[in-house]
């Protein structure tokens, strides 16, 4: 029989600087966190015969593993990050039908567009309020606990936690909805066999821990005597009479450790969960690709960068924060005008205003 060569469109990763957390996911119509349109970043070849089923899709070949930027340090090797790997998480990453009722997917609640984080603590997909906005997914390689308060040892138990408890499914129930498509069947055997929640887990693990923020301003520039004098400036307050580097240490912008800033906004012991005399501690995030984000700390209290940075400096005061608990470190420091503005170049300066926009594939 006279055969006919079809072209479906197919998802490979984009190349961008870095789960699924505690931060909740919003309704199916909320068109602030559309994660982008799609793209077709490669295909896949179907021969058909009209008495019989299709061949084996062939998929092109994934694109490479991205490259850790510049200012962040050496990884290790993980085998299990492979382009293939990479490329169907990106997929499952954006699928919907990983929802129970196919309304929101890991990337409505970490937004691409906002550095794979979240601006309001949000329903989980079953109308469950969460305590936390979802922190930004961004170079969790080099995390050993996982999560605002730390309570994940591994990317594999993050992700499996808030499957369930976002997306409202285990990963083995979530693929059997998508599991018969021949994209994804192709897509799952090219990384070791049958569609099944532990290969689900290795590609998504596999995408989130390669989305990187690096390669900012301030790391091409940090020994180059071409380093504009706010920018130079503002590293020196932020090391110096500002503190910052305390606890956003560089080169990762944070020290991956707990701290108590009082901000409660409802009933949440944070680190408390983990280890009860961390009540009201949480993790420090990073400053790498802040200017992205369109909410602060964990309970999305602050909406700006600056006003987060203002309430830092006038001693964590304000925003309901409850003065009992906040961590003894966190004094008020007074800045001339010009040092407040310094400080704010050197901290814009961390982010990357040249990173292409994340697009979303087109799904199986």
């Amino acid at each position: 029989m006279k055969r006919t060569l079809f072209l479906i469109a197919v998802a490979i990763i984009p190349a961008l600087g870095l789960g699924v957390t505690l931060g909740g996911c919003p309704k199916k119509n909320d068109k602030a966190r559309d994660p982008g349109s799609k793209h077709d970043a490669g295909k896949l070849a179907v021969a058909t015969d009209a008495a019989g089923p299709a061949e084996p899709l062939m998929l092109t070949p994934a694109l490479p593993v991205p490259p850790i930027p510049a200012g962040l340090p050496a990884l290790p090797e993980n085998p299990s990050i492979t382009p293939e790997a990479v490329a169907l998480g990106e997929l499952l990453f954006f699928d919907t039908r990983l929802s129970t009722a196919n309304t929101m997917a890991c990337a409505t609640c970490h937004d691409p567009a906002a550095g794979f984080a979240g601006g309001t603590r949000q329903d989980t997909a079953s109308g469950k309020p969460n305590l936390r906005r979802a922190p930004a997914l961004v170079n969790l390689a080099w995390h050993k606990a996982l999560g605002w308060d730390g309570r994940y040892a591994s990317l594999a138990e993050h992700l499996a936690a808030h499957a369930r408890g976002q997306l409202g499914d285990d990963l083995a129930s979530a693929v059997s909805r998508i599991g018969d498509l021949a994209g994804y069947r192709a897509h799952f055997a090219r990384i070791g066999g049958e569609p099944s929640g532990d290969l689900a887990m290795t590609a998504l693990a596999a995408y989130v821990s390669t989305r990187y923020a690096g390669g900012s301003p301030w790391d091409r520039l940090e020994r180059s005597p071409d380093v504009p004098a706010d920018v130079r400036a503002g590293y020196q307050v932020f090391s110096g009479k500002a503190q910052c580097s305390v606890c956003h240490t560089p080169p990762l912008y944070t020290d991956l450790q707990y701290h108590r800033l009082g901000l409660i906004a409802t009933a949440d012991e944070g680190r408390g969960r983990v280890e009860p005399a961390q009540k009201g501690a949480f993790k420090t995030p990073t400053l790498r690709g802040a200017t992205a984000r369109t909410g602060f700390f964990h309970d999305a209290s602050a909406t700006s960068l600056d006003a987060a940075i203002d309430w830092h400096l006038a001693g964590g005061t304000g925003q309901g924060a409850d003065p009992s608990i906040v961590d003894p470190v966190l004094k008020k420091i007074v800045l001339t005008p010009k040092e407040r503005a310094d400080l704010g170049a050197f901290v814009r300066a961390l982010s990357d205003p040249s990173s292409p926009p994340v697009v979303k594939p087109a799904l199986p």
